[in-house]
C-alpha cells in the first residue's frame, strides 16, 4: 500500500514539474521573438516607400548580443533582405524604397532575432500604383477640359 502511494506521489510530482517547465519555456520564447507591428507605405513624388515597424523586447540582462539582425520583405513572392545593426529601442522602423511604382504589389515582412530566429510573417499589404500617376492623369484631363472650354468661348 505504501509503495503504491509513493509511486503515485512521484508520478504526480513529475507531471506537475513537466507542466511547469513547458509553461515557462513557451512564455520565455514568445516574449523574445520580434514582431512586426505594421507594414505601411507612402509616396514621395513618384517613388513609393515601405515602412516596416518592428517590436523586439529583449530583457536588459541579455544585452547588446540580442537584437534584430535582418528584416525580410517579400514583394510579390520575392524576398529582399535588409541587414540591421543593433537597435537602441524596443520599437523601430525600417524603410524600403520600392522605386517608381507603376504596379500593384503584395507585401509582407518578418524580422530575424539573432538568438530566437524569425518572427511570424506580417499580414499581406497591397500597395497600389503610385497616386502620383493618378494625379498626373487627373491634371492632364483637367487641362484638356479647360483648353476645350477656352477654345469654345473664344469663337
Amino acid at each position: 500500500m505504501k509503495r503504491e502511494g509513493l509511486f503515485l506521489n512521484v508520478a504526480l510530482l513529475l507531471l506537475l514539474g513537466t507542466a511547469m517547465f513547458m509553461g515557462v519555456q513557451s512564455l520565455t520564447a514568445e516574449a523574445l521573438v520580434p514582431s512586426i507591428v505594421s507594414v505601411s507605405f507612402h509616396d514621395v513624388g513618384s517613388t513609393t516607400i515601405l515602412d516596416v515597424t518592428v517590436n523586439h523586447t529583449p530583457p536588459p540582462a541579455i544585452g547588446p548580443d540580442h537584437y534584430v539582425s535582418n528584416i525580410q520583405i517579400e514583394i510579390n513572392g520575392t524576398a529582399q533582405d535588409i541587414a540591421q545593426t543593433p537597435q537602441s529601442t524596443e520599437t523601430f522602423s525600417v524603410q524600403y524604397n520600392l522605386g517608381p511604382n507603376s504596379n500593384t504589389y503584395s507585401v509582407r515582412a518578418r524580422a530575424l532575432c539573432i538568438v530566437h530566429g524569425y518572427s511570424a510573417w506580417s499580414n499581406i499589404v497591397t500597395v497600389p500604383e503610385s497616386s502620383t500617376i493618378v494625379l498626373f492623369i487627373a491634371l492632364v484631363t483637367l487641362t484638356v477640359v479647360v483648353a476645350k472650354k477656352t477654345v469654345k468661348s473664344s469663337k
